[in-house]
């Protein structure tokens, strides 16, 4: 939680006592303003610092990093006079938190030529790199390195160790590197066992796995996430609802996060009467929360609940996005409404401004073409915003030759001929 106000007050008082030029102060306002998500105020801070050094030049290159704008970030960071390993480890975390694997994977080259030593941080976003590109190979040569120099006992380290494992799939190495870690492991530890067994579809060893943590540690809501994310994706409804029974039983605070994934759990399971009783216990109920109930409802064939759910979400005051307008899309094609499917599709930029994706425009061909309307659908083919795929234009024609529309078949195979040159 930022005290943005409070930060401001402080720097008036720095002002005013003339400490504004100071390296060492002028550093902490920059990453006081970063945190509070004021980067600008921070640049500034930078700009008008006199003379710059190492500590000060590596603050905003880690602002602008972490803040996503890496493009921004590596330019300051190649104009920097001099650097040390903080200074490149806070350009790559940036690459390494916006998930941009090949930037991150090119600096890492970069900076093994230019620095001499590395440290913990580097080693954890070295293997957070290897993990994000499934890169198993260059997992174990890191690995091999965290041994011989004596960084395998850093929690930090092994915990990034246990997520590569579990993301590059190797499931043997992540336990087997997760009871070698018994004397120092934590609840970051579990979880990332946990995910890793989740993200395989495997949510009975999860579950085991679960059994086991509370011997040694306590479950967090970022775990009960994990085990109900698992029973969703492989539609293990027994086991979810033992996890539910169990966040009650033990006072578990169920918070917005947990309640979405609970009611994402019982939608995939086919249980939505669970879900939206889920649903209608929250306190306070947020877009994603209604977004996964819709979506929900979409899932299970019941179209007419999705769109009652919608009109209480907008009585409600939540703004619809571009994730909810999928739903109502899906519910009209499931229901056949052609003409509120419509009205919704033109509503979406006239009225909320929400610009349709891909996937809408997906909606309204499959709306126009499951129920016939072909008038409509020619007319939507021909004045679409953005090109069609080749999926589509394919269901266009199938729907053309089921029905008999040759007029606008034949338009449809020309639009497809020009995909082939």
């Amino acid at each position: 939680m930022s005290a943005l106000e409070e930060g401001m007050q402080i720097h008036g008082v720095v002002v005013k006592l003339g400490l504004h030029g100071d390296n060492v102060v002028s550093s902490s306002l920059i990453n006081m303003y970063v945190k509070c998500g004021k980067l600008e105020d921070g640049s500034l801070v930078f700009y008008q610092l006199g003379s710059k050094d190492l500590v000060s030049w590596t603050s905003v290159v880690s602002g602008y990093a972490m803040s996503g704008k890496t493009w921004e970030a590596r330019k300051l960071f190649d104009e920097m006079p001099e650097r040390n390993v903080i200074s490149w480890n806070a350009m790559l975390a940036g690459y390494t938190r916006f998930c941009d694997w090949s930037e991150a994977l090119y600096f890492v080259y970069l900076m093994l030529d230019s620095v001499k030593d590395v440290d913990h941080v580097t080693l954890g976003l070295m293997l957070n790199v290897s993990a994000g590109l499934s890169d198993h190979e260059m997992g174990k040569q890191l690995h091999g390195y965290v041994y011989r120099h004596g960084f395998h006992s850093n929690l930090m380290v092994g915990n990034a160790l246990l997520d590569m494992y579990g993301k590059c799939g190797n499931l043997n190495s992540a336990r087997v590197w997760f009871n070698q870690m018994n004397n120092w492991r934590d609840r970051v530890s579990w979880n990332a066992l946990l995910v890793s067994y989740g993200h395989h579809h495997l949510s009975e060893q999860a579950l085991t796995i679960f059994s086991e943590m509370q011997w040694e540690t306590k479950p967090t809501e970022y775990t009960f996430g994990t085990l109900l994310a698992a029973c969703a994706n492989t539609y293990t409804l027994y086991l979810g609802k033992q996890i539910h029974g169990f966040m009650i039983r033990h006072g578990f605070q169920i918070d917005v996060v947990i309640r979405t994934a609970l009611v994402y759990m019982y939608s995939k399971c086919r249980c939505l009467d669970y879900a939206i009783e889920v649903l209608k216990e929250a306190i306070s109920r947020d877009v994603i929360l209604w977004n996964t109930i819709i979506l929900g409802c979409c899932h299970n064939h019941r179209g007419k609940e999705a769109l009652e759910l919608f009109r209480i979400m907008e009585a409600e005051g939540i703004k619809p996005n571009h994730v909810t307008f999928q739903g109502i899309l899906l519910a009209c094609v499931e229901e056949g409404l052609v003409e509120f499917g419509t009205h919704c599709f033109k509503s979406m930029s006239n009225e909320y401004c929400v610009l349709p994706r891909l996937e809408h425009y997906d909606c309204m061909i499959e709306l126009y073409s499951r129920h016939g309307y072909m008038d409509e659908l020619e007319n939507f083919m021909k004045t679409m915003t953005i090109e069609p795929t080749i999926p589509m234009l394919k269901r266009v024609l199938d729907a053309c030759q089921k029905i008999e529309c040759p007029r606008l078949g034949e338009w449809i195979t020309e639009k497809i001929d020009e995909f082939k040159y």
